[in-house]
């Protein structure tokens, strides 16, 4: 069986871009962009311009995979602050196998077309916190 990668959306490279670019008063921007399985193309899912870890994992739905992108607010250890954009790859364990292909096969197509790092893997919506962010972040950094 050949992969079966999708095509992006434009608005969703667009809105992405819109979010690095922004130096947000809020300490979390999110963009969740899902696939369209009917028509194998990347689309804007929500977005939100302030949001709290608790309310993300909320939004995220308990068996559909999901590309969450944030800008976020990180303090460093010597004072300074950035906002890195961090690509978090949602795939929960109860997926569909269909769908668990698809967005696999859609991954490093939507990494390269909007410029992102490699993804954070979550499979549970309930482990994303403030910790498990920055303890990644911190892995990725060395």
């Amino acid at each position: 069986m050949a992969s079966v990668t999708c095509t992006i959306q434009q608005s969703v490279v667009k809105d992405v871009e819109k979010c690095r670019l922004s130096n947000p008063n809020a300490d979390m921007l999110a963009y969740i962009a899902k696939i369209d399985v009917t028509n194998k193309v990347v689309i804007k899912d929500d977005q939100f311009e302030e949001i709290s870890f608790e309310d993300l994992a909320d939004e995220l739905p308990d068996d559909t995979p999901r590309y969450v992108v944030l800008s976020y607010k990180l303090l460093h250890g010597d004072g300074r602050t950035s906002y890195p954009l961090v690509f978090i790859y949602y795939l929960p364990e109860t997926s569909k196998p269909t769908n668990r292909m698809l967005y696999a096969s859609t991954l490093q197509l939507f990494s390269k077309e909007l410029h992102l790092s490699d993804p954070l893997m979550l499979s549970d919506k309930n482990d994303l916190s403030k910790q498990w962010l920055e303890e990644r972040l911190s892995k990725h950094s060395k």
